[in-house]
């Protein structure tokens, strides 16, 4: 081999170790946290209370389909678990979401939780542990045990699942684009609001057959649920979507937990045409950096962070536990990133990630996230040496 074909080949980064002890320096305080919501959570709600909505909406569609849109009739089919305080619990997903919902609304509530919870769990650990097989361990660990995660665990959200999909998606870009496709465009029908800058980053990585598939993929999802359910779910779904938003907006207690910027606009209590370009200028915003990013890394925690950062910057709705689809990408930054001011960037933004989990304070650890994940990759392309690569995800 001669030096020229030496200087050519492709540099693994020796100093992932190095980036792998210092994220290891997060688990103890990240299990007192845990100890911590596992109190705070349970003394405020039953276990998987999210859930319930879900499993009650699929109950519910075996026998009378048009009710789920309801939030007096979904609010009531709640109390044998909530009594009192069954309210302001509605099922807002979309029709052919009860696909899934609709089987496990046909079990006892508590089997279909564990089923549920189970399996989502494990489709997104198998997906996220493939990310970087040689410290799948630490992954794990540092996705799992971060508050948003958490607090997703004990409601019983469907994040994980909506992970599971997308994060395989994106993984699949390069060398599967029509696996890539089906799968991006089933996260997309299941829950499309962490998912709207997807078409954004297709373009503007000119995946071109992975954006047709998608389309072509979330549309067979909505022809099918139509099929099964008829036309008029989907008009009901519509109809209903906007009073949804308005009424979480509106109350104090989804407030606090829902993330910038959202949450910043409902706690200004913006409303008509200011609401609007607030709207339109954060979704400008996560639209352009979408394309950015993809068009010009092929790196995967740049790409993951950008797909769910920009969604999450332009959705109307998003709420704390959605932050765990932005921790892979953040554990992965920590561990492929070069030089020393790179990975200190990657530890600060995994921190500030992990407080975007919590209630409150989510909305501006959020945006100091994405200030640290952007600084963190301006270094990182300061420190890289020419022709480093990063180590190919192992999802199968």
């Amino acid at each position: 081999m001669t030096f020229s074909t030496l200087r050519r080949a492709p540099i693994d980064n020796p100093l992932r170790q190095s980036g792998a002890r210092l994220a290891r320096l997060a688990v103890p305080v990240l299990i007192g946290g845990v100890l911590l919501q596992l109190v705070l959570k349970l003394a405020a709600a039953p276990l998987f209370v999210d859930f319930l909505a879900m499993w009650t909406g699929g109950h519910l569609a075996a026998t009378h389909p048009l009710q789920i849109y309801d939030p007096s009739i979904v609010d009531h089919a709640q109390a044998w678990l909530l009594g009192p305080a069954a309210h302001d619990r509605p099922f807002p997903y979309p029709p052919d979401s009860l696909l899934v919902f609709q089987p496990l609304g046909a079990l006892p509530f508590w089997p279909a939780a564990v089923i549920w919870m189970g399996g989502t769990i494990a489709a997104f650990c198998l997906v996220v542990a493939g990310l970087q097989p040689r410290y799948r361990g630490l992954v794990l660990t540092l996705t799992l045990l971060a508050p948003g995660a958490i607090w997703a665990t004990l409601s019983g959200q469907c994040v994980f699942l909506t992970g599971a999909l997308a994060i395989a998606g994106i993984a699949q870009l390069e060398r599967r684009p029509v696996l890539a496709g089906v799968l991006l465009g089933a996260a997309a029908a299941f829950k499309p609001t962490v998912l709207l800058m997807a078409p954004a980053a297709l373009i503007g990585g000119r995946h071109w057959l992975s954006l047709i598939v998608s389309g072509f993929s979330g549309l067979a999802f909505v022809v099918l649920s139509a099929l099964i359910w008829g036309p008029g779910l989907w008009l009901t779904w519509f109809a209903y979507a906007p009073r949804y938003l308005a009424a979480i907006t509106a109350n104090p207690a989804y407030v606090t937990a829902i993330v910038a910027p959202a949450g910043l606009a409902a706690r200004l209590g913006l409303s008509g045409s200011s609401l609007l370009i607030w709207r339109l200028a954060f979704a400008g915003a996560g639209c352009l950096a979408a394309v950015l990013v993809f068009r010009r890394s092929r790196a995967l925690w740049p790409r993951l962070t950008a797909l769910f950062g920009a969604s999450l910057i332009a959705t109307p709705y998003a709420m704390n536990y959605e932050t765990t689809l932005l921790l892979p990408g953040a554990v992965l930054a920590l561990l492929n990133v070069w030089g020393a001011r790179a990975r200190g960037f990657a530890f600060a933004a995994y921190w500030a990630l992990a407080f975007a989990g919590l209630p409150v304070v989510g909305p501006l650890a959020v945006f100091l996230y994405f200030a640290l994940a952007l600084a963190c990759g301006r270094a990182d392309e300061t420190e890289r040496p020419q022709g480093a690569v990063e180590v190919e995800p192992a999802v199968a």
